[in-house]
């Protein structure tokens, strides 16, 4: 008989009333705080109060284990997050920005979350758990004998899977990637790249993005007071779907030497064949239209996969996958641009939506090929690569890259969105992205599902 694990750790609940359709505080009240009295578990109510107070809670989180005995500051502490992506990704933000150092090492902690799918889009949690036909292990006894008492409807049930697996003791979390990002920018006195005089780079633990991803963010928070619904989105997504961003970008390899890209008829990842080399550097020349990097999140939301090969191609060691398109490589567009720019960007504009349509069909977007005339097709697995496969959407898998906006006056080309958190990139400057690994055995973050 499977029974619940009793925790030793210290468990965190952290609410934050305004997430999503703001149901957080009922969901915890009649659901989760019930289970963890059932189950005799103690643990540390904590609610946000204003936007970025996840933050203040994480950094005291880490105070706090940072005073814990020696014996107690080893141990494991689980949040449970009853909010959406932004809420974890302010904790993750606060406990890496009051991290120290213990004998040369960085002294982070182990934290092990738990996903309560109570934001908008709950990007995390459906990548975990919306995978057509993956199986979860068995409900521990005591916790269905809760459920059975309770009646709990099948969808709260599923809303609590993340919890359920934290308490059972047939499972283990799994890692979660951190992607730290440092804004550099040019110094007169130091050599370049030299990093901005900031606290800490910026965590992300979704998506780190630039180009039409960011700039739709960035137009839409402008439109908040005059469209406070998700139509401003839409409007943000038509006004910024014809822009090219200029930019240059540096991949990076992973820790274990790897880079590679992914070939649609091989259904694989192998050498790159769309970058060029750069002194034994793999680089991708602009303008770019869409560039989204991933390290766990293939969904952004529940069907929307746009990067498939986090699920279907599973990574061997630490790494993220980038999805790229580069609107020179459309035929239709290459031939416009004769005509000028905007000639350019009027045969762009249907592209996205029909590329970002495929992303809704299982991630398809990734295997679309350019024909001649510019029209597309999903290319057809046929077991081997060629090297002249025009694709329509780029996948990268590496360690980093580094962002460098060529025009100092496009301000769209300077913008980086980190979870939902938009940052600048100073005129002149670049966005260093890279795993966060120089850490302890044992130490960092991870997930339940």
């Amino acid at each position: 008989m499977v029974v619940a694990a009793r925790r030793t750790g210290p468990i965190h609940l952290i609410v934050n009333p305004a997430s999503g359709s703001r149901k957080a505080p009922e969901f915890i009240e009649n659901h989760v705080e019930p289970l963890l009295h059932h189950l005799g578990l103690e643990y540390d109510l904590h609610k946000t109060d204003t936007e970025g107070d996840g933050s203040r809670i994480g950094q005291s989180l880490q105070k706090a284990r940072q005073a814990d005995a020696p014996s107690e500051k080893g141990g494991v502490w689980t949040l449970i997050v009853a909010g959406g992506d932004g809420t974890a990704h302010e904790l993750i933000e606060g406990i890496l920005s009051g991290e120290t150092t213990h004998s040369g090492a960085r002294d982070i902690g182990r934290w092990e979350v738990v996903i309560l799918p109570l934001g908008t889009a709950n990007a995390l949690f459906h990548s975990l758990f919306s995978v057509p036909g993956k199986s979860l292990p068995p409900i521990p006894s005591d916790i269905q004998g809760f459920f059975d008492q309770n009646s709990t409807p099948p969808e709260i049930i599923r809303d609590l899977t993340s919890l359920v697996l934290a308490l059972s003791s047939t499972t283990r979390p799994r890692n979660l990637p951190i992607t730290l990002t440092s804004l550099v920018g040019p110094n007169s006195t130091s050599p370049p790249g030299t990093p901005l005089p900031t606290p800490t780079p910026i965590p992300s633990h979704i998506v780190l993005s630039t180009s039409l991803h960011a700039a739709i963010l960035k137009s839409s928070e402008a439109l908040r007071s005059s469209h406070p619904g998700v139509e401003r989105f839409k409007i943000a997504a038509q006004e910024n779907v014809g822009v090219f961003f200029s930019a240059k970008v540096r991949l990076a390899k992973t820790s274990q030497g790897r880079l590679e890209q992914y070939r649609p008829s091989a259904r694989a990842f192998g050498a790159p064949f769309t970058a060029i080399s750069d002194e034994g550097e793999v680089v991708l020349e602009g303008p770019f239209a869409y560039f989204l990097s991933t390290t766990t999140t293939p969904r952004l939301e529940a069907t929307f996969v746009i990067n498939p090969t986090l699920e279907t191609i599973l990574p061997e060691s630490p790494s993220m996958d980038i999805v790229i398109m580069r609107p020179m490589r459309d035929p239709r567009v290459s031939k416009a641009v004769e005509a000028g720019e905007k000639a350019a960007s009027e045969a762009w504009k249907p592209r996205p939506w029909e590329v970002l349509g495929q992303a809704y069909n299982n991630g398809a977007h990734v295997n679309m090929l350019y024909n001649d005339d510019g029209s597309t097709r999903v290319a057809a697995s046929r077991g081997e690569a060629y090297d002249g496969e025009n694709v329509v959407v780029e996948t990268f898998r590496c360690g980093g890259f580094e962002w460098t906006p060529s025009d100092p006056l496009h301000g769209p080309s300077h913008v980086v969105c980190a979870d939902g958190s938009l940052h600048d990139i100073p005129a002149g400057g670049s966005a260093k992205v890279s795993l966060l690994e120089d850490i302890p055995d044992g130490h960092g973050f991870y997930v339940w599902g």
